[in-house]
C-alpha cells in the first residue's frame, strides 16, 4: 500500500513509532554510496510493445547467464528496451516507468495502466534501463541501471556491474540521490456535525511532516481536535510530537530525541511535556504483518490549568514508557495499524498515562485516503481542580476523516 514515509514509523514516542504513512523508514544504518550512475543509454530507442517482451525476457536471461561467470571490467548490460519492463508473479509484463519502491510497496506509471501501487513481492523481475538508487542492507545505496531477478539485484554502474541478493533490497528510489526524495507529508481532516434539537458539532486535523533517508529518521507532527454542543465547547485537544531515529541495524533502532507535547483544556492539562531517549526493536517485519517494540526514559512536566490548594503546579517528574507498533496489510489498499504507549511515572505513579490509537484507512486514489481512527487517552489517578471536581481519566475518541498523502 502506497503510504508516506509519514506514515506512522518506529520510534519510542507515540505517532514516530509507527505509522505513518506512510508506516516504518527503511532500517539499513549510515549509507556507503557504490558508484555513480553510468552515462550512457542503451538501446537507443523504445522497442514496439509487441516485441518488447520478447527482447526483455532475452535480456534478463543473457544477465543472469553473464553474471554467473567472472565479468570483465569493460562489461555492461544490454537491455532489451529503453522503458521499464517488469514482470508479475502472474506472469503479466507492464511497460513503464518505476517511481519508488520502498516498506514492501512499488509504485509504477504504466504506459497503459497509468498510476499503479501494488506490493513488491507480487513483482518477479524488473528491467530497468533508466537511472535509479537502489538501497541495501548493510549501509549500501547504489545508483545505475538495473536488472532484478527471483534472487539477484544486478546494478550497472560507472565503475561495472555489481550484484547483491534481492532479500538484501529494501528500496529503489527514482534517479540519482536527491534530498526531495527523503521527504513526505500527510494532512488529514475529519468533521462532524448536528443541528435540531441538538447542536453539535467537531472537527479533527492531523498532520505529519517526515523526512527519512536509509540511515535516519525525523518526524513532526500535530493532532487537533476542536468540539461544541449547543453552544459550548467540549472538547479542545491538542497532541504534537518530535523525534529522530537512527537505524543501528536491520532489527534495532536507537532514538537520542523524542519529545511529545499535549494540551487538553478538560483533561485540566494546560502542558504535559515528555522528552526522552530510547531504542527499540523490529520483532519480524513480514509481507503482510510488521511488529516493533521499544522503550525508552524520560522527564515528565506537567501544569494544570488548576488544582486544588495543596498541589503542587507545575510537577516535575521522571518516566519509563513501553511501546508497541503492529502494522497489517490485509491488501495493497487496506491498512490497519494498532499504537500503544503507556508512561510509567515511576516518581508519582498516579501521573502515569497511556495513549493507544488504532487506524484503519482504505486508499482511493495514489494521494487521498479514507481513515477511520479509534483514540484512547487515559491518566491513571488525575489530580482534582480547583473547584474540587476530578477529570475523567478516560478519553474516547472516533474519527472518520479524507487524507491527503504526498512523498
Amino acid at each position: 500500500m502506497t503510504r508516506s514515509l509519514v506514515a506512522a514509523v518506529v520510534a519510542v514516542s507515540a505517532g514516530l513509532f509507527g505509522g505513518s504513512p506512510q508506516g516504518h523508514a527503511q532500517d539499513v544504518g549510515p549509507v556507503e554510496v557504490i558508484a555513480d550512475a553510468p552515462g550512457e543509454e542503451a538501446p537507443s530507442e523504445a522497442v514496439a510493445p509487441d516485441v518488447g517482451v520478447s527482447q526483455v525476457e532475452k535480456a534478463i536471461e543473457q544477465v543472469e547467464e553473464d553474471t554467473e561467470a567472472a565479468l570483465p571490467a569493460e562489461f555492461t548490460i544490454e537491455f532489451g528496451d529503453t522503458k521499464d519492463w517488469l514482470r508479475l508473479t502472474s506472469g503479466e509484463w507492464l511497460k513503464g516507468e518505476i517511481h519508488w519502491m520502498r516498506e514492501k510497496d512499488l509504485e509504477f506509471d504504466s504506459d497503459k495502466l497509468d498510476l499503479l501501487t501494488f506490493s513488491w513481492s507480487k513483482v518477479n523481475q524488473l528491467h530497468s534501463p533508466r537511472v535509479n538508487t537502489y538501497v541495501f542492507e548493510g549501509k549500501i545505496d547504489v545508483a545505475g541501471r538495473a536488472v532484478v531477478t527471483k534472487e539477484k539485484v544486478i546494478i550497472e554502474t560507472s565503475d561495472g556491474v555489481v550484484t547483491y541478493p534481492r532479500d538484501q533490497l529494501l528500496a529503489i528510489l527514482e534517479g540519482a540521490r536527491r534530498e526531495r526524495n527523503w521527504w513526505s507529508t500527510k494532512l488529514a481532516v475529519g468533521l462532524s456535525a448536528n443541528a435540531g434539537n441538538t447542536n453539535q458539532g467537531q472537527m479533527n486535523i492531523r498532520w505529519k511532516l517526515v523526512r527519512a533517508d536509509p540511515r535516519t529518521r525525523s518526524a513532526l507532527s500535530y493532532d487537533g481536535t476542536f468540539g461544541y454542543s449547543n453552544k459550548e465547547q467540549n472538547v479542545n485537544r491538542h497532541l504534537g510530537e518530535a523525534g529522530v531515529i537512527f537505524f543501528y541495524s536491520r532489527r534495532l533502532f536507537f532514538s537520542p530525541a523524542t519529545v511529545q507535547l499535549l494540551n487538553d483544556r478538560f483533561q485540566n492539562l494546560k502542558l504535559r511535556a515528555t522528552p526522552g531517549v530510547g531504542a527499540g526493536v523490529h520483532v519480524f517485519d513480514t509481507k503482510k504483518v510488521t511488529w516493533d517494540v521499544g522503550g525508552a526514559l524520560g522527564y515528565q512536566y506537567i501544569r494544570f490549568l488548576s488544582t486544588a490548594a495543596g498541589l503542587e503546579n507545575p510537577q516535575n517528574d521522571g518516566f519509563v514508557s513501553v511501546q508497541t507498533y503492529a502494522d497489517f496489510d490485509f491488501t495493497d489498499d487496506v491498512e490497519l495499524t494498532i499504537e500503544w504507549l503507556t508512561n510509567v511515572v515511576y516518581t508519582q505513579i498516579g501521573l502515569t498515562n497511556h495513549i493507544g490509537t488504532a487506524n484503519f484507512s482504505v486508499e482511493i486514489t495514489d494521494i487521498f485516503g479514507l481513515e477511520t481512527s479509534f483514540k484512547f487517552y487515559r491518566t491513571e489517578r488525575p489530580p482534582p481542580r480547583a473547584d474540587g471536581t476530578v477529570p475523567e481519566s478516560n478519553d474516547y475518541q472516533l474519527i472518520v476523516s479524507l487524507a491527503l498523502e504526498i512523498g
